[in-house]
């Protein structure tokens, strides 16, 4: 009787089959998102976004009677734009998902999508924060004097978003020095 040892199958999870998935929701997103952001900017009333910002009511209400629709599109234009720089980190995300469903796990390619997505969603936090001071300044210009208003707002979500862009970032740095080691190793066998 023949004993032969067969190959166990790998008990990990399915790395290409979760990155293809995963590629195709970023894509999703980075197109959804912005668009879903626009939609809400432009149906929300300007009260509403003003009382979202910080702002009381009686101040809030105050304001809006004044908004013109030159100034609705802009605030609405740096509303967007932080969404716009997470489409950017998840497009940026989705290629690096992409090389991982076709088995490129060590590339600098990979590296550059995993730092564009890290820079991406650094950048958006950052557009976040001065352009929602920015809207709360454009909608309240028009008000009566006490009336204006200046509200800058960083709480524990963008500095947790922050660090995780941060650790991303460097976790990206170690890969390029893993591609690097594996260059030069693979030059001497």
């Amino acid at each position: 009787m023949k004993h032969t040892a067969t190959p166990l199958a790998p008990s990990g999870p399915d790395v290409q089959g979760i990155s293809s998935v995963l590629a195709w929701a970023c894509a999703l997103l980075a197109v959804a998102l912005p668009l879903a952001v626009a939609y809400h900017l432009l149906s929300t009333p300007v009260e509403s976004l003003l009382m979202r910002a910080g702002l009381p009511l009686q101040a809030a209400q105050a304001a809006a009677m004044e908004v013109t629709l030159g100034q609705k599109c802009l605030a609405v234009l740096l509303g967007v734009l932080p969404v716009c720089c997470a489409s950017y980190g998840l497009v940026c995300a989705m290629r690096c998902f992409s090389g991982f469903s076709q088995a490129e796990y060590f590339s600098l390619r990979t590296v550059k999508y995993l730092r564009g997505f890290a820079a991406g969603i650094f950048a958006s936090v950052v557009t976040g924060v001065l352009a929602s001071t920015l809207v709360t300044v454009v909608l309240t210009a028009g008000a009566p004097a006490g009336q204006r208003a200046l509200s800058l707002g960083l709480g524990s979500n963008e500095l947790l978003t922050l660090l995780f862009a941060g650790m991303v970032w460097q976790i990206a740095a170690v890969m390029a020095r893993a591609v690097a080691l594996a260059e030069e190793n693979a030059q001497f066998v």
